[in-house]
């Protein structure tokens, strides 16, 4: 069994499509969580003395995470918040972190973003808060998703 890895600078990637050119963005130091349980459904009957629950639906949420960029990537993010394509997202966790060499554990989602100001601070990196409004479930993979 080996030892769990450093997830530092995971890479952020985006892409039109989920079989396109994907285009690293931003690297990021920390993402808020953001695979979630579903809120549960309580129900009770007149024959069981207490309530129970069952698993029910995931509530909408949107993802603000703050991503470190050259001014190249921040023109790039700019121009899909611009023309507010719903494009695809893909959080990979370094390379390093993997077991077969090139398939990083990859999380992927369709969404739209929205690219705000962090604190600019001397001696500090380039970095934006971004909010990605997810409208797919999402899903994972080793490595970026293949067509099946």
């Amino acid at each position: 069994m080996s030892e769990p890895k450093t997830s530092t600078m995971t890479k952020v990637f985006y892409a039109e499509t989920l079989e396109g050119e994907k285009k690293q963005v931003a690297l990021v130091q920390s993402i808020p969580q953001f695979l979630t349980a579903p809120e549960p459904i309580t129900y009770s009957a007149l024959d069981i003395e207490d309530e129970r629950q069952v698993e029910g639906r995931k509530k909408a949420e949107t993802m603000e995470i703050e991503f470190l960029y050259s001014e190249e990537q921040y023109s790039d993010l700019k121009a899909i918040e611009t023309a507010k394509t719903n494009g695809y997202w893909f959080i990979q966790l370094p390379e390093e972190t993997a077991v077969a060499a090139g398939k990083p554990l990859t999380w992927y989602f369709k969404a739209t973003c929205f690219v705000g100001m962090s604190e600019i601070a001397i001696d500090d990196m380039l970095k934006s808060k971004v909010t990605l409004y997810r409208n797919t479930k999402i899903e994972e993979s080793k490595g970026f998703p293949t067509a099946e």
